[in-house]
């Protein structure tokens, strides 16, 4: 459990566990104009079905605060499911990045006030949960800024 504090001085505490197929609506809900300009338009069931991981962020009352999947390659087409890895050792030779110990952050959606929070609480719960993972990437596409 942490305590996550909104730019408005409002605390929640909240805690990150496995999604479970029940939390489709509440996490369609967080779905924002922004999220479908990072992540593209996803269907969210096939995404959850194919997902390496997937964890949500609740707070004390079992509102779902955040979400994120992740899948072991990358999104938006970069490179093939099977062969994203040479694509990364031309780019940068000196990460030693595998599909062993990577991991893509294919969707996120947090409430607006506790998006940054959200997502470092969900990040370091995914490092803690997978010890042997070294490495986190979210792919996004050029004409957008994260702000």
């Amino acid at each position: 459990m942490s305590v996550l504090t909104s730019p408005r001085g409002k605390a929640e505490v909240v805690h990150c566990r496995r999604t479970e197929s029940q939390d489709i609506f509440c996490i369609k809900s967080l779905i924002r104009k922004f999220t479908q300009k990072l992540f593209g338009r996803l269907n969210i069931i096939y995404l959850l079905e194919k997902a390496n991981l997937a964890v949500t962020l609740c707070n004390d009352k079992e509102e779902i605060m955040a979400h994120a999947i992740f899948l072991d390659y990358p999104n938006w087409n970069v490179a093939k499911q099977d062969d994203w890895v040479s694509l990364f050792q031309e780019l940068d030779n000196e990460i030693p990045c595998t599909p062993l110990n990577t991991l893509f952050m294919h969707f996120f959606v947090a409430v607006d006030e506790y998006s940054t929070g959200c997502l470092k609480e969900i990040i370091r719960t995914v490092f803690k949960a997978v010890p042997e993972l070294y490495f986190i990437f979210l792919i996004v596409p050029t004409y957008v800024s994260l702000g």
